[in-house]
């Protein structure tokens, strides 16, 4: 499990080595609608997934893996106050927060808590 960080900029980007490997992280608001969105490319900037809305309590990867160079892993928004809702602008870092899970890592947890 690792935390990615998050900046408070309404758009900013990071490079991050999730299981290995340098990718580039990309996170605007949408002030309009309220809402994060996630972009994914490759430490050449070249696209990998585009337009992800940041939702909390939901996989934001598991269903993109089929996708060529994705990371091996699950990206999650957790609130980790355990509620439910919209995310707020300022809320990542603060009542929500970005997780990538190694593969197999999720279904383990599930095991354990079962």
């Amino acid at each position: 499990m690792q935390i990615i960080p998050f900046k408070e900029p309404a758009a900013w980007q990071a490079q991050i080595t999730l299981t290995s490997v340098i990718f580039i992280l990309y996170f605007k608001w949408n002030a309009l609608n309220k809402y994060w969105v996630m972009n994914i490319n490759n430490r050449n900037y070249e696209p990998i997934l585009l337009g992800v809305k940041v939702v909390p309590n939901f996989n934001l990867t598991a269903q993109f893996a089929a996708i060529q160079d994705m990371p091996f892993g699950d990206i999650l928004c957790q609130n980790i106050l355990d509620q439910w809702g919209d995310i707020e602008r300022f809320d990542m870092g603060e009542t929500t927060e970005l997780i990538y899970y190694e593969a197999g890592e999720i279904e383990t947890l599930i095991e354990v808590n079962a």
